[in-house]
């Protein structure tokens, strides 16, 4: 029996259904609340945080006193602008300070550090059990139950580990690192084995994996995909659902659990998940404030994604609010003007054109632009001719010097944790 088995059996152990059970009635009765009684549960959880930090943590107590702000200032939610917004720096730099729990009581988290160095941020048990039992809800919504056989493709397994069966959780881990054409059929028999009801990974491994079985002439059939972690681009929703005879759900968080957004089950966008968070959106990145972690408060946090959202969203139960999630800022490509143009405009280059299988934008400087495509096996010279054609009615040849180049699969370039990003500055891959 190996250490990662003994792990992944016993972290499901401690989110499983039994440890979960309280929060997800509480979950539940959160989708059942009307919008008004949200709010007003939203508003009160909100003033609670707002008071407990202002007297339990030496950070925030010093940052609204500077700032001029008494509790007394704060009455409702209508308020939370008047508030300071915090960012990721202040956040590196104070989050001893930031804390109102003991140290032995909570869990360390980091994130990637892909756009930059590591952040570290601490979490208690209870926001880990809320947060398994949002995922829970929402993917019984979707017609997945735990713990009903699921195949995950993320980065549970590292690149000299194929596959690892989870008995309890009835999960098959099989590494996001090894997909290729020599693994794909090994997967294929591993995955039909299974039988699953369910299959999540990031987008660009359940990408990876469809393409090699479209090659090969494979197809299966999942019910459902849970993708999230990286932005889902369309031409990967179709190959994915196509080859695995599945219909995608996609999700998105982050480590900091200050956000959460589900795709709605209609797919016509991103709903809010009730009673998570209180989101401001701006057009440079979401300000967040997280209600499901009291011990490390995060209130008015500043992130860099940025949100299409929806115009004059519905008054309704689960309103769909964000049409489309675009991305980091920090993944636009700049023109020599300093016109920047966001990934989800770009996404559009690769429609209709079967012949290519990946394609990424590698920033090199300001106006500056390689974009390495992998040729497909229904790969021509035309399929090139309109890639570049593309490319450049989109950006304009003005404001960029273009280069094109054909590269395998593995010149495409993934993050440390394997993550894909389409648009890669130069920065990042000095990181």
């Amino acid at each position: 029996m190996s250490l990662k088995y003994i792990k992944e059996t016993v972290k499901y152990c401690l989110r499983s259904r039994r440890m979960i059970r309280r929060y997800i009635s509480e979950v539940e009765g959160l989708y059942a609340m009307s919008p008004q009684e949200l709010r007003a549960r939203n508003e009160q959880c909100f003033l609670q945080l707002f008071r407990l930090a202002y007297d339990k943590s030496p950070f925030y107590n010093k940052l609204y006193k500077e700032a001029g702000i008494c509790k007394e200032d704060i009455k409702g939610l209508d308020d939370i602008r008047k508030l300071p917004i915090v960012t990721k720096e202040m956040v590196k730099a104070n989050a001893e300070e930031i804390r109102i729990a003991p140290k032995w009581k909570l869990i360390k988290n980091h994130t990637s550090g892909t756009t930059g160095t590591p952040l570290m941020v601490y979490e208690d048990w209870p926001s880990i059990w809320r947060e398994q039992a949002y995922f829970y809800c929402y993917r019984k919504r979707c017609g997945y139950t735990y713990p009903q056989p699921i195949v995950s493709l993320r980065g549970n397994l590292e690149k000299k580990e194929l596959s690892l069966n989870i008995h309890v959780s009835n999960t098959l881990y099989l590494s996001s690192y090894n997909i290729n054409q020599q693994t794909a059929e090994l997967y294929y028999d591993k995955i039909r084995k299974h039988k699953p009801v369910a299959i999540e990974g990031y987008p660009s491994a359940l990408y990876s994996l469809a393409l090699m079985l479209r090659d090969k002439g494979l197809t299966l059939q999942i019910p459902v995909a849970f993708t999230s972690s990286e932005t889902l681009l369309d031409h990967q929703r179709e190959v994915i659902e196509k080859q695995f005879g599945t219909k995608i759900y996609d999700h998105y968080g982050t480590t900091e659990r200050t956000i959460r957004l589900s795709e709605a089950l209609n797919h016509t966008g991103y709903y809010e998940d009730p009673g998570y968070s209180i989101n401001e959106y701006t057009a440079d990145g979401e300000i967040t404030t997280s209600l499901i972690n009291v011990s490390f408060p995060l209130i008015r946090y500043k992130g860099n994604d940025i949100m299409q959202l929806v115009e004059d969203a519905a008054e309704e139960m689960l309103p769909v609010v964000v049409k489309q999630i675009e991305g980091r800022k920090s993944t636009c490509l700049t023109g020599k003007d300093g016109t920047e143009y966001s990934g989800a405009l770009l996404t559009r280059v690769l429609k209709d054109i079967d012949g290519i299988d990946y394609a990424q934008f590698v920033q090199e400087r300001p106006g500056a632009v390689k974009l390495n495509f992998v040729p497909g096996k229904n790969f021509t010279e035309q399929c090139r001719e309109k890639l570049e054609n593309a490319v450049q009615e989109l950006l304009g040849e003005e404001n960029f010097d273009f280069a094109f180049s054909s590269v395998t699969p593995d010149e495409i370039i993934y993050t440390p944790g394997g993550k894909f990003n389409f648009i890669v500055r130069q920065r990042q891959i000095l990181d």
